[in-house]
């Protein structure tokens, strides 16, 4: 019994700390000029742990890319 509260405990633990750290953000810049796309390259955050990449069909139409972070993100 006691073990089963632990267990639960611990994946409640992992939950929370993963709502923390879960983050979207701008992951490319879409169709722009070359000067500002190295300036988006430059100041770009990093993901550093899982990505995802939320808006694959948009990003065919030239929009900005959105990707989802489980991890750190800077």
């Amino acid at each position: 019994m006691k073990k089963t509260y632990i267990v639960l405990g611990i994946i409640v633990l992992l939950v929370i700390l993963g709502f923390l750290f879960i983050n979207t953000y701008t992951s490319s810049p879409g169709f722009t000029t070359q000067e500002v796309a190295e300036q988006f390259e430059a100041n770009k955050p990093n993901c550093y742990g899982f990505e995802f990449l939320l808006n694959a069909e948009e990003m065919m139409a030239d929009a900005p890319g959105r990707s989802l972070c489980i991890g750190l993100l800077k």
